[in-house]
């Protein structure tokens, strides 16, 4: 197994990377899942006044892998698929949501959305992660 460390310089999350997104992940028992308040600046758009959906997928694979580290699994993704149903605008908020929907042997299975302050969907994504931390593994 490769050991993969937090030096806090994610892309998405990392407040160590002056380039980069530095969303903040919350967990929430009562709903078992991770969420974010988001916005994309001007930086990340792709047509005029759209977010580049790179980014989109990008945050959505975030999310989701997050469900699992807030279980104190360390995730690297297998497999992401990405279903766009809507524009996403710059400097528009947003809410990203994963969650875990099956965790089987050394993989977890999620599920993860954004959606507008009207609740509509942006995108949806389903994720798979391989489990990397052997440790966390050996005992689901």
């Amino acid at each position: 197994m490769n050991k993969f460390s937090d030096d806090n310089r994610c892309f998405v999350c990392g407040k160590g990377n002056p380039h980069g997104l530095q969303f903040q992940f919350e967990y929430d028992p009562e709903l078992d899942r991770v969420s974010a308040e988001i916005s994309f600046p001007e930086k990340f758009q792709g047509w005029q006044g759209v977010v580049h959906g790179g980014l989109i997928s990008t945050v959505l694979d975030e999310v989701m892998v997050k469900t699992a580290g807030f279980k104190n699994l360390t995730c690297v993704t297998a497999e992401l698929l990405v279903k766009f149903k809507n524009p996403a605008f710059i400097n528009t908020p947003y809410l990203a949501i994963g969650k875990i929907l099956e965790i089987k042997r050394k993989l977890v299975f999620t599920e993860g959305f954004l959606q507008d302050s009207q609740n509509r969907l942006i995108a949806q994504a389903r994720g798979k992660f391989f489990i990397v931390d052997k440790k966390h593994a050996e005992s689901l």
